[in-house]
């Protein structure tokens, strides 16, 4: 006769003292672990701990916040099922089913002699019922009441059960035993399901998937868990299942049966929703609360990290409200609370973070910015918005709003630091009379002043001639010679010397000078290339704002006849924003300059949104993939795995893939191991003048100062090239 030790199962106890934190790893690592024993120094069982009542507790932030660092003895049952292990099995289950069923469906806690030997279940309980079966086949053949009774003890086992039981044959999947619970999630009758298979209740789709399922379990004898299922109900509806399924093997050990238990977890996963925005979001205004502001502002200070962006912190406060929360009641001011959030929404764009930290202060978090007149923008904006008056509940409301900004990185890298200092902009601005914004330090006049500079530099730098183009080689890895070179626009200022590209571009693009700089720069650019030899391709960057102008084509047209460059030579580097801005347009364009022959290329490869799609809509002729990328090819197994991928889709699409940014050699290896086919970076060289690209070209012009040797630069190999490049810079 079977008993309680021939169902054990050994399991890693915990002690009471251990903190909260420590299961919760602990479930995630083991997703078959179902519950955990609790014992005290002696070994001898306090509680049991059970996995899907413990996630509820842990469910979201809020919970591991109140939770995980607090001992398990306050989140344990402190009153378990404890048996002893040579009680026998149909006694104890009887007995169980009888008086304590919720007990034996969390599971329970086996002893020898009072101290813990392992721990139980219920398919433990089913499995071992079955190997009693198999066991007594021939004691039960001749005892047929013994058999009866042994029947009718699985029966009320399977059907007590408040979880669905069913089971299948494993030759053809067909079913052979549905409970009562089963029936009742899935609203099928066992009259219904049984002999048949699921191709007789899903779509066959769906029907696949539970047959390749089912299919696997048998063939690997393993336990499956399906965490989150969601299965079609008879009546249209769908039920939210965790399933865990087993192989029953015959007497000879080969599979017979697969059991499957599955339970019902749509209340936990809507009370983890209900948690989960409890713990993120403002029920007065549903803005993001504290803790939600603090993750997004995080997240947005790590992209632009990434990216050289700016990330602007606004907080607001409405002035007033205080007289009006005290004058004309709660109801009013919580009125107002929500007028005010909703105004504050209209304000910002998709993606940046409007939240509510508490009481009447809110704060904004604005994302994707280059400079600080988007941020003076949106403050001002704000202050507009909160000055127009409130209808509230038969009430006209004026109050206000005050506004502090700082702005990352210059005011800081994190959150706590960026809050502090927009903070005391806020409090320098409502000092300043209300109704107005401030910026951490009042740099914003300097700032405002420093740009206004740079502007009128602007407008006479090209008539000056300050500008000068730089070129950078792409390096083919199959050739092993350059195959092209990028063109770059450098600005040199007479007084500022050496104008970064990242900070005149945009106030080009800005101001409407970006037109006449694109078109002098693909003129220059194309004069110079075609001097060059014919296997190498002129690279250059088209700006969003340039296809503003519908005469792009033209242009590039002209460009193109005035220099003799053959079409074929010319690349034309966009980036994503091009096809996000009036794409429709911006795509006929793209067409018209394809039409001529010319190559296009989608730059910063993989940090946009919607670049895949793009893939589909334009046959783009290279993909580049962004230096973020390659820069941690090497320590980052993600990043090498985004690199992979890209090279893969540019293989299978037949589209000339180029990483850029490489600055190793140990780079380089891994990038060619990969099957990268060109690359671009300062490993290879940094951008050159006209003169200096000329001569490394092989081009015969003179020899530029400061570079010794004329070298035939389209056969030198990368590492000699890197060599070179060291030499001519210095």
């Amino acid at each position: 006769m079977f008993t309680l030790r021939d169902t054990v199962s050994s399991l890693a106890p915990a002690r009471a003292e251990d903190l909260g934190k420590t299961l919760y790893e602990r479930f995630r690592e083991e997703p078959d672990t179902l519950i955990i024993p609790v014992l005290d120094a002696d070994d001898r069982p306090v509680g049991l701990v059970e996995r899907n009542a413990f996630f509820l507790r842990m469910a979201a932030e809020y919970g591991r916040a109140l939770y995980a660092n607090r001992p398990i003895e306050v989140l344990m049952d402190n009153q378990p099922l404890v048996v002893e292990a040579d009680v026998e099995l149909a006694a104890f289950t009887n007995d169980s089913l009888s008086y304590r069923a919720s007990d034996l469906l969390r599971g329970f806690i086996v002893t020898d002699g009072g101290r813990y030997l392992g721990v139980g279940t219920v398919i433990g309980l089913l499995q071992a019922a079955s190997e009693t079966n198999r066991r007594n086949l021939d004691a039960l053949a001749e005892a047929k009441a013994d058999e009866e009774r042994a029947r009718t003890f699985m029966t009320a086992v399977v059907e007590s059960i408040p979880s669905m039981v069913f089971v299948k044959r494993a030759s053809d999947q067909s079913y052979v035993l549905l409970n009562r619970a089963g029936e009742k999630i899935l609203g099928y009758s066992r009259e219904e399901m049984i002999g048949r298979t699921d191709e007789a209740f899903f779509d066959p789709v769906q029907a696949a998937i539970y047959h390749a399922r089912d299919a696997e379990v048998v063939r690997s004898g393993e336990v499956k868990v399906i965490e989150e299922d969601l299965i079609p109900r008879k009546d249209g509806t769908t039920a939210i299942l965790r399933t865990k399924k087993i192989a029953i093997l015959d007497a000879e050990g080969r599979p017979e049966y697969l059991l499957g238990v599955s339970e019902d977890i749509a209340e936990r996963k809507r009370a983890e929703a209900q948690i989960a925005r409890l713990a993120h979001y403002d029920p007065l205004t549903e803005l993001p609360n504290r803790l939600l502001f603090h993750k997004d502002l995080s997240d947005a200070l790590a992209r632009a990290a990434r990216r050289e962006d700016l990330v602007a912190v606004h907080c607001v406060d409405l002035d007033r409200f205080k007289v009006v929360n005290d004058t004309l009641g709660h109801p009013v001011g919580d009125a107002l609370l929500k007028a005010a959030a909703e105004r504050l929404r209209n304000c910002v764009r998709d993606g940046d973070t409007v939240a509510r930290l508490g009481g009447d202060e809110f704060a904004v978090v604005q994302m994707g910015l280059t400079d600080l007149s988007g941020a003076t923008r949106l403050a001002a904006r704000i202050v507009e918005a909160l000055e127009a008056p409130f209808d509230l509940l038969g009430h006209q409301v004026v109050i206000g709003g005050s506004v502090g900004v700082a702005v990352s990185p210059d005011d800081g890298h994190d959150c706590d630091e960026l809050l502090k200092k927009a903070d005391m902009a806020l409090y320098r601005a409502k000092a300043d009379g209300k109704g107005t914004f401030h910026f951490f330090e009042r740099a914003m006049d300097e700032q405002l002043q420093a740009r206004r500079a740079l502007e009128l530099d602007l407008r006479k730098a090209l008539a000056e001639g300050q500008f000068e183009l730089f070129y950078q080689p792409l390096f083919d890895l199959e050739a092993d010679r350059v195959t092209g070179c990028e063109a770059l626009l450098r600005w040199f200022h007479p007084e500022r010397g050496m104008v970064s590209p990242g900070e005149f571009i945009p106030l080009a693009e800005e101001i409407g000078l970006i037109g006449a700089l694109g078109d002098w720069v693909l003129r220059a650019a194309c004069d110079e290339a075609a001097r060059w030899p014919q296997h190498v391709r002129l690279a250059v960057n088209l700006s969003p704002a340039q296809f503003r102008d519908r005469r792009l084509a033209a242009t590039v047209v002209q460009a193109l006849a005035a220099s003799g460059l053959a079409a074929e030579r010319l690349e034309l580097e966009i980036t994503e924003s091009v096809l996000l801005q009036d794409s429709a347009s911006n795509m006929a364009i793209l067409h018209d300059l394809k039409a001529l022959g010319v190559r296009i290329s989608m730059d910063d490869f993989g940090t946009g949104y919607s670049s895949l799609s793009y893939l589909r809509s334009f046959p783009f002729d290279k993909i580049k993939i962004d230096q973020t990328f390659v820069r941690d090819i090497l320590d980052d197994a993600d990043a090498l795995a985004i690199i992979k991928a890209v090279l893969d889709l540019g293989a299978s699409l037949g589209i000339t893939t180029t990483a850029e940014g490489v600055e190793s050699e140990e780079q380089l290896h891994e990038l060619r191991r990969q099957g990268c086919g060109e690359i671009q970076g300062y490993f290879i060289s940094r951008p050159k003048p006209a003169m200096e690209i000329a001569a490394l070209l092989g081009v015969e012009t003179a020899t530029p100062r400061g570079l010794s040797d004329v070298v035939a630069f389209s056969t030198v190999k990368p590492v000699e090239l890197a060599s070179e490049a060291q030499r001519a810079t210095g």
